[in-house]
């Protein structure tokens, strides 16, 4: 009985604190016994969000098993007697959507398939109770990710407003569902630098009414959290690999940092390692370890283990926000008008005369008897070297635009070390309005991965993406990162170490060349290779 007498003083000590609650504290529950959740959304960490979002209609999809060993210890004074709730397993169902540039919204559906309890360690001290059921449903969420500033924008750091919500419909009595609504506002923070990106959480937990089990109770908390996410080489059919490592604290709003009150008040701090990856397409897999920090009970599980199968969509970009990517719209600057004529072109049926019909308007189109794509000005290209034929001097034959379309003389080397650069005499082409790099540029690329394995000490050689001026500035600030990042993965793919790689996009930031003829414009849409401490050591 002495273990009932001193949980039932902790009940009474608390009843004051908690200004004289009348819930029952020894039948009370709405008490959920994983606080941490991972998270639904996309391209952030593990429980914590990340401060940039993705392109308009990118969708996630997220199944994942969570297995929680130790949830709930039973003490008696100083001495553990064990663990109230040994293990959990919960299955969350999980999927996002982006609405809009600035705003994401996504859900989770949690199910616990299966609880183990020894409640008999209270019946054995002389308290009974009933024990909790093996599986029930738990608090769904939905939550809300609002863009405030983007790195690309504001260059110290990535920041997104996220709201949370957890509805009271699961089980409360068995420690899956907090017994009222759950609201957590929070600030999500990115920085990135190199191949790593840094996230920060903090943010309030407000319950509208609190959970209680004995001498357990638990309603507002502050939450913070920190963490990095490492981009790793790609391996074999593995794509898109990284490792993460995470953070997270809640502490009560009523004792916040302070152990006055720990036997009622605890402060769930956890770590979390994990590591994610792409291995058929868009289909992928994450794998997360866990660990409670200090002693053990509720916030602090003995050991977690999640693992989760995913499905990711990223939209291409389209800057008239009309359905069709701007790689096959015709107007990519000006809206479809969805009247069911002609639907699919990108370009509203009350535009201007097109007599070649390539969605260019004459008035503006280069070429207006021969059809070309908008991004050439409505002309054609023979050579698919994108310099188009009216001003390619050699539109039979790939060529640069600093040769005005012309290839370089078979005598000279494609690829040249410098003392500040890699040059290269010709372009590394991509798809139009994508990052899939044009195979025609693998032969050039091999000849900088071979430069590089020749030459091992130097580096790291900062890989830079730069556009023309076609399209937002938002798009094409994306486009170039990612461009310079698609290229980074092709060099280590060729054995080149990560470590000795960077890889930063500018947009249409550094022209150098008018974007005012289309010729212009091909010098502007580039790839080079500079050298890291050169570059740093420019004013």
């Amino acid at each position: 009985m002495r273990t009932v007498r001193s949980l039932s003083l902790a009940v009474l000590c608390l009843a004051a604190a908690a200004r004289a609650q009348t819930i029952d504290p020894f039948t009370a529950r709405g008490i959920d016994l994983v606080p941490v959740k991972l998270t639904p959304t996309m391209e952030s960490g593990l429980a914590l969000e990340g401060g940039e979002l993705q392109l308009t209609r990118s969708y996630f999809f997220q199944a994942l098993l969570d297995f929680n060993v130790g949830i709930l210890a039973a003490k008696n004074g100083d001495e553990r007697l064990g663990d109230l709730i040994p293990f959990r397993a919960d299955l969350h169902l999980m999927a996002a959507y982006q609405l809009h540039p600035r705003v994401e919204v996504s859900a989770d559906l949690p199910i616990t398939i299966g609880q183990l309890h020894n409640f008999g360690l209270l019946a054995a001290q002389g308290f009974t109770t009933d024990p909790p059921r093996a599986a029930g449903l738990g608090a769904p969420r939905i939550m809300g990710r609002l863009q405030i500033l983007k790195q690309s924008e504001f260059p110290i750091v990535g920041l997104a407003a996220v709201l949370e919500a957890r509805f009271p419909i699961g089980d409360t009595f068995s420690f899956m569902s907090d017994r009222g609504f759950v609201f957590a506002p929070r600030l999500a923070v990115e920085r990135m630098i190199g191949p790593v990106r840094l996230l920060a959480n903090l943010g309030w937990r407000l319950r509208t009414a609190p959970g209680r089990f004995i001498n357990l109770y638990v309603q507002h908390e502050f939450t913070l959290g920190g963490g990095a996410i490492i981009d790793l080489p790609n391996f074999s059919r593995f794509q898109a690999n990284q490792l993460i490592a995470e953070l997270n604290l809640a502490t009560p709003a009523e004792a916040p940092f302070t152990f006055t009150e720990s036997e009622a008040l605890k402060t769930p701090f956890e770590l979390l390692i994990g590591a994610r990856t792409q291995f058929a397409g868009n289909w992928g897999a994450q794998l997360t370890v866990g660990k409670g920090l200090g002693s053990n009970g509720y916030g602090r599980e003995t050991i977690r283990f999640a693992l989760s199968l995913t499905y990711q969509h990223t939209a291409e970009p389209d800057d008239d926000d009309d359905g069709i990517p701007n790689k096959v719209d015709g107007c990519p600057n000006e809206a479809e008008d969805k009247d069911g004529i002609e639907d699919t072109d990108g370009c509203p049926d009350a535009r201007e005369p097109d007599r070649d019909e390539d969605g260019v308007p004459d008035k503006v189109d280069q070429c207006p008897d021969v059809k070309g794509p908008v991004e050439l000005d409505g002309c054609p290209d023979k050579d698919g070297d994108q310099i188009p034929d009216n001003v390619d001097k050699c539109p039979d034959v790939p060529g640069t635009p600093e040769l005005q379309g012309c290839p370089p003389p078979e005598e000279e080397e494609e690829v040249v070390l410098e003392s500040e650069r890699i040059r290269i005499n010709n372009q590394i082409l991509f798809e139009f309005g994508s990052d899939r790099i044009d195979p025609r540029s693998f032969k050039l690329l091999d000849e900088v991965a071979s430069v590089l394995a020749k030459n091992p000490d130097v580096g790291p050689v900062l890989i830079e993406g730069h556009t023309d001026n076609v399209g937002s500035r938002e798009a094409n600030m994306s486009l170039s990162k990612r461009r310079a990042k698609t290229v980074e993965k092709y060099l280590e793919g060729k054995g080149i170490s990560g470590k000795r790689l960077r890889s930063e996009g500018y947009g249409f930031d550094k022209p150098i060349a008018t974007n005012d003829t289309p010729l212009g414009r091909a010098k502007n849409r580039r790839t080079e290779f500079k050298l890291v401490e050169e570059v740093e050591k420019k004013p």
